[in-house]
């Protein structure tokens, strides 16, 4: 991993949003910048989090964890992308009265869910369901355009599960970056049987990886990365192990409360 000067901004900060996309029925981008300074003042790797704090949701202060979905290219601000939750407390409550102009305390940047130059092999490849799909849509913007230069793999594969077209979490971003050379995109869609040929159909399975994968990674190659249901993780673990990778190369994150 490249050595750099790091801007850390140490404990709690105060980040404004100053920009909101509902990026699905369910589910909302929050764009935020630093309250008192402007812009995004502190530097972190594709894939890290923050913790926000909630101080007047509960009758106890409640801390979250969010993966910026943002790249930190974008220098300009960072987001996040919340999903609706059945019963999910700030997952809801974020997505019903987060508007523009609200401040939010925050710490970070946190995790080690990212990629290691010095570690990692050449060839990213990346399973997710749902909104596990943020920390990957971070790595890939970071890297998308300069594949095989230093300090960044030389290929980089998604696959994403989702429930339906109306389900598709970050779409543009992935419509975008699936125009990278270097750069593939599986989408398997669960319940929307009438979806084009261009989407995958049904679950997640060994079988269907094998599909998708099997042709295009060179498995002595590849870091295998999942993030989203312990189901998905546990499944694209399985899957990688099969295909003879090493446990030291498999990583996940799980999005389950």
């Amino acid at each position: 991993m490249e050595v750099t000067a790091r801007r850390v901004k140490r404990g709690w900060m105060n980040l404004k949003v100053v920009q909101i996309v509902e990026d699905t029925w369910d589910c909302k981008t929050f764009f935020m910048e630093d309250l008192e300074e402007g812009g995004r003042t502190w530097d972190y790797w594709a894939g890290q989090y923050l913790t926000i704090r909630y101080d007047d949701v509960a009758e106890k202060p409640l801390v979250r964890s969010y993966t910026m979905s943002s790249s930190p290219r974008q220098v300009a601000n960072c987001a996040v992308t919340v999903k609706r939750v059945e019963g999910g407390l700030i997952s809801n409550w974020m997505c019903d009265n987060i508007k523009v102009g609200t401040v939010l305390r925050a710490r970070g940047p946190i995790g080690k869910f990212i990629y290691e130059q010095d570690k990692d092999k050449a060839h990213l490849v990346m399973v997710a369901a749902g909104s596990g799909v943020t920390p990957f849509i971070s790595i890939m913007r970071e890297y998308q355009d300069r594949l095989g230069q230093s300090g960044s793999p030389q290929k980089m594969t998604l696959v994403v599960s989702y429930r339906s077209r109306k389900d598709l979490i970050l779409w543009r971003d992935i419509e975008e970056i699936a125009r990278h050379p270097g750069c593939q995109v599986f989408v398997s869609l669960s319940r929307d049987n009438d979806a084009p040929s261009t989407f995958y159909q049904g679950r997640l399975s060994m079988d269907s990886l094998n599909g998708m994968l099997n042709s295009s990674v060179d498995f002595t190659n590849a870091t295998f990365m999942s993030c989203g249901p312990q189901a998905i993780m546990d499944m694209a673990k399985s899957f990688a192990q099969m295909k003879g990778v090493p446990d030291s190369q498999i990583k996940t994150e799980s999005f389950e409360s």
